[in-house]
């Protein structure tokens, strides 16, 4: 059995938490009103036997000897009527005048002597619980002596009131905690349904119904902002699902084209015995389409690590308008050649990686010649900041519409009429540009304005401007 199968529903996790709140609340309850009781019937109890200690008290005060105790000795007997619960026992003489219940003697005698030591004992005989209060009446005289009287008051009905108010209270809690459980599911199941029916729904979301959204009507505050996230999240999902069979159906039209040329190539060079020239020529020709098929297979597996976040960087402090003087170099004979020219502007010093970099910017060139006109300036301005460096290259393109602009840094995205007059490119340099800049946490941006084509690499952070 797995962890997530062991795990507790939130259900069962608010009923836990519910009952055992509700058990402890119940059981303090339960507890303080025992208590309480307990008190008040202790001090109703230790209230009669003051009160009957004061009237021995009162009896004993008038006695001065044996003969004397003789007198009064009817009046201790009587205030005991009525009260079947009361003891009035009376020794003098090492002997009982009035001995207290049989299973009392024994705890009653303990208690006088050899002197009273405390005013009240509880004392347990038998099945019955009594409280004691010993009194002694000392006389002097020929015939002197003590009299000891021993008020006792049974409490074995208290106590049995006690427990059974204890059982009823135990009994009670049971029970609470019983209804409180039942009534905690119940209200846990109807508060959590919409988290079910948030669940059953997105359960039936697949690959083929992305497009299926959670509804947000009547949906409480605290499920509506996990709606809210799981249908972005499937918006998300879906926006990169459709990217991916585009970019599969790319990849498809992109790698069919160079592997029918091979094929055809080959099936042609194989069709009749050719000359050595010949077949020459025929792998010249194999071998620029394999070429092509080695850059845009590098080219994908470039974007696929920059996409996971595999790239590695080796950031050193490097002079930006060196680096584009040096990669501008590898393009002054393509330009030549369409009359093209190049110019460099601008000084800036930044930490970054140094490949990543010349990447970035061979792939903008490669774009600024392929694409531009015969005769076109292209340039490129660097600028330095205390937030960023900036490296613009601007070549003349067209006025071109915002929302085809952000399409450009989209894979094997290219202009149709590019397309149509050159198709060397896989459309992936972009991208790649984008990735690149991404990975060294810069960005890049394109603007079309009066006729200007313009991509701008902008590096944050550690900047060294030269003087």
């Amino acid at each position: 059995m797995n962890a997530t199968s062991r795990s507790l529903s939130i259900a069962a996790r608010l009923v836990i938490l519910f009952v055992v709140g509700s058990a402890v609340i119940m059981a303090g309850a339960g507890y303080a009103l025992y208590h309480a009781l307990r008190m008040q019937l202790e001090a109703q109890d230790l209230a009669e036997v003051r009160g009957k200690t004061e009237v021995v008290e009162y009896v004993l005060r008038d006695i001065d000897g044996p003969a004397a105790l003789e007198t009064r000795l009817q009046r201790l007997r009587d205030i005991s009527i009525g009260h079947p619960h009361l003891s009035i026992s009376v020794r003098y003489g090492g002997r009982w005048l009035l001995p207290p219940p049989d299973d009392l003697l024994e705890v009653a005698t303990r208690a006088i002597e050899p002197a009273p030591q405390v005013p009240y004992v509880e004392a347990h005989a038998g099945k019955r619980i009594w409280w004691l209060h010993p009194v002694r009446r000392t006389f002097a005289g020929a015939r002197g002596g003590n009299i000891d009287v021993v008020v006792a008051v049974e409490t074995t009905e208290t106590y049995k009131l006690l427990r059974d108010h204890a059982a009823v209270a135990v009994m009670v809690a049971l029970l609470g905690t019983a209804a409180s459980a039942l009534l905690a599911w119940f209200v846990a199941r109807r508060g959590l349904a919409p988290l079910a029916q948030v669940a059953a729904r997105a359960g039936q979301v697949t690959a083929q119904r992305l497009g299926a959204r959670l509804s947000l009507k009547d949906a409480p505050e605290e499920v509506h902002g996990l709606a809210v996230s799981i249908n972005r999240m499937l918006e998300r999902l879906e926006e990169s699902f459709q990217m991916l069979e585009q970019f599969s159906a790319d990849i498809a039209h992109e790698l069919r084209t160079p592997l029918n040329n091979l094929l055809l190539q080959t099936q042609v060079t194989l069709g009749r015995t050719r000359t050595s020239e010949e077949y020459q020529e025929a792998l010249h020709s194999n071998l620029v389409e394999i070429e092509r098929l080695q850059r845009m297979i590098s080219e994908m597996l470039f974007l696929a690590r920059a996409d996971r976040g595999m790239i590695e960087l080796a950031r050193e402090e490097i002079d930006v308008a060196a680096e584009a003087r040096s990669v501008a170099e590898y393009f002054e004979a393509a330009a030549a050649e369409k009359a093209q020219s190049l110019a460099i502007s601008g000084e800036a010093r930044l930490r970054a990686d140094r490949l990543l970099v010349r990447r970035a910017l061979t792939n903008l060139l490669s774009n600024a010649v392929r694409y531009s006109a015969q005769g076109a300036s292209i340039q490129v301005a660097i600028d330095a900041s205390p937030e960023s460096v900036t490296v613009a290259v601007t070549n003349p393109g067209g006025d071109i519409a915002a929302p085809e602009l952000q399409r450009l840094f989209s894979r094997f995205a290219r202009r149709d009429e590019s397309r149509a007059r050159v198709r060397e490119g896989a459309g992936l340099g972009l991208a790649i540009v984008d990735s690149v800049m991404k990975a060294q946490g810069g960005s890049v941006e394109a603007r079309s304005k009066g006729g200007a084509l313009t991509f701008t690499l902008r590096f944050p952070g550690s900047i060294l401007s030269l003087p």
